[in-house]
């Protein structure tokens, strides 16, 4: 069934935006930096989006992947089996500069899920009632989306209910590890959601108790944070110091 849903990668609407982005980098070509999603070599970063202005540790010119898309391209490459082995991958939410190539890699049965259509979308759902099986996927992706989901718990429960025994998740979202996860299910209009949480489509700010959270439903959780990242490396590949992964493992 999942299969049927498969985005099609010759669309209109991805050469368009292919174009636009190989033409835009062409005017960031440099030494300076590189974007790991797509192996670009750049002088500057942009504001994202169409955008030329130049942004200090902003979006890649050529496949718009932000600072938090180059640090989950480098753990993936570096400490999990997803370009090496056959896996079924789940793609929570995809971003396009991770998608672009994830959904073209012979290796990976990739299916990317969503509440709305977009590129590399193959199914509309909410996380916390996911219409798949138990036990399908080798690996899940899900970056910065538990914040956009009202009933998160059940969301994670979803995550770990679908990933098969012996597979591996990589979550992340905004964090602030010196506090625990605040939240206030008076706080609803997008006005105070901005205050509070930083995003008008934010449920909560999380906290350090986001492991102890993960591991209740059954993961084995390792916490893989920013700040051991070698400098050299934060400065190559325009990192910042406050994405960090929650790498997760379904024993």
């Amino acid at each position: 069934m999942i299969k049927n849903f498969r985005y099609a990668n010759n669309s209109v609407y991805r050469r368009l935006l292919e174009l636009f982005l190989a033409l835009r980098a062409l005017l960031f070509v440099g030494t300076k930096y590189i974007c790991p999603c797509c192996g670009w070599s750049l002088r500057a970063f942009t504001r994202g989006g169409t955008s030329f202005k130049v942004r200090q540790q902003g979006y890649c010119p050529r496949c718009n992947a932000k600072a938090r898309h180059r640090r989950d391209w480098l753990f993936l490459e570096q400490k999990t089996n997803l370009f090496e082995d056959r896996l079924r991958l789940l793609h929570v939410s995809p971003k396009y500069s991770l998608s672009r190539r994830l959904v073209t890699m012979p290796n990976l049965d990739y299916v990317g899920v969503d509440l709305h259509n977009r590129a590399n979308i193959g199914l509309k759902m909410d996380l916390a009632v996911v219409p798949i099986p138990s036990d399908t996927f080798d690996a899940i992706i899900c970056i910065h989306v538990l914040e956009h989901v009202r009933e998160d718990r059940r969301a994670m429960q979803e995550l770990f209910r679908v990933l098969k025994p012996g597979g591996w998740a990589i979550i992340s979202v905004p964090i602030r590890l010196d506090q625990k996860t605040y939240q206030d299910p008076s706080i609803i209009t997008p006005q105070e959601r901005e205050r509070a949480f930083g995003e008008t489509s934010h449920f909560r700010f999380y906290g350090y108790d986001l492991l102890e959270q993960l591991e209740s439903y059954g993961f084995q959780v390792e916490l893989d944070l920013a700040k051991n990242i070698d400098r050299q490396a934060k400065q190559r590949y325009g990192l910042l110091d406050d994405e960090n992964i929650f790498y997760c493992t379904k024993a």
